[in-house]
């Protein structure tokens, strides 16, 4: 095994959503633990995970997918189509 993505799926309580009017509700999902071992990487491991979890959330027609990107992340998440969000943590 050279890496690994996990999708958390969970509840979303109805929200408005950013693109209009209307209420997003159903399962979100959260992407986690996307990892790839050191000499695997910069070879489009990621991307290819990435592209998996994106196509089964959208099989699923899941509309808030979320994740914590880390500064080696960022660019990938980016060219999938991921924005940075203000959320903010306590703990």
């Amino acid at each position: 095994m050279v890496g690994g993505a996990g999708v958390q799926l969970r509840p979303m309580l109805p929200q408005p959503g950013r693109d209009g009017p209307g209420i997003l509700f159903g399962p979100q999902a959260y992407v986690l633990n996307v990892f790839v071992e050191r000499a695997w990487r910069r070879r489009g491991v990621a991307a290819l995970l990435m592209d998996f979890v994106v196509a089964y959330t959208r099989e699923r027609r899941i509309r808030v997918v979320t994740l914590h990107a880390s500064d080696d992340g960022r660019p990938l998440y980016e060219r999938l189509g991921f924005v940075p969000t203000n959320e903010m943590r306590l703990g």
